[in-house]
């Protein structure tokens, strides 16, 4: 029994991870439908796991269920937008301030040369990468923080973003990696000030074009 319980809970788990990345990657359609019986066919699985894993994309903000009916990728609302964004740019500014303030100068040179990774737009798989390299940078900041609340509290807000992030990389990739480049260099530099107003000016920009989609 405990067996066949952890067979049925790991693959409740992996079709959740796909099917989160499936979504933020924009594999579907903002307001796209999908059902339980989609899912089960498409990941081989029974309806249990498939409607595990839908139910706690529902949770994290990814779906909204319709009852009796199926599920709905969200499409975030500008109120939404704009308070998950005022959101990142508290915790944001917090992790700069606790990464200058407590990093090594190790530890800072390793997100300055993960600010200058680059990616292809021309890439099939670019949705994927550049959400991977976007993630990945300013998680590593506030890893820097071993905050672990704020950790969690910020990658919450960045899978809720993915999808919107993602689109505006696509049309703004030059600008949105140079800005990685120029928080690092204040990091660096130990520059909280300059660090604080770069985070802020980027998440702004970044909002005012998502309001423009």
């Amino acid at each position: 029994m405990n067996r066949a319980i952890t067979a049925e809970t790991s693959r409740a788990i992996a079709v959740l991870e796909k099917l989160r990345e499936d979504i933020t990657n924009c594999v579907y359609e903002s307001g796209q439908f999908i059902t339980e019986s989609e899912i089960s066919h498409k990941f081989d699985v029974s309806k249990t796991p498939a409607r595990e894993a839908l139910n706690c994309l529902c949770q994290e903000g990814l779906l909204v269920k319709i009852p009796r009916k199926g599920y709905i990728i969200k499409q975030l609302s500008f109120i939404e937008l704009s308070n998950l964004c005022y959101f990142r740019g508290i915790l944001e500014c917090g992790a700069v301030e606790w990464a200058i303030r407590y990093a090594s100068d190790s530890e800072l040179g390793q997100i300055v040369e993960l600010a200058h990774k680059k990616i292809d737009i021309d890439d099939e798989d670019f949705y994927n990468k550049y959400n991977d390299l976007n993630v990945s940078f300013h998680l590593s900041i506030a890893q820097l923080s071993k905050n672990t609340y704020l950790i969690s509290a910020l990658q919450g807000v960045l899978n809720q973003l993915r999808r919107d992030l993602a689109m505006d990389g696509r049309t703004n990739l030059g600008r949105s990696l140079d800005m990685h480049v120029q928080i690092a260099e204040a990091l660096k530099k130990r520059d909280l000030e300059q660090a604080r107003r770069i985070t802020v000016d980027q998440i702004q920009v970044v909002e005012k074009r998502l309001y423009l989609h």
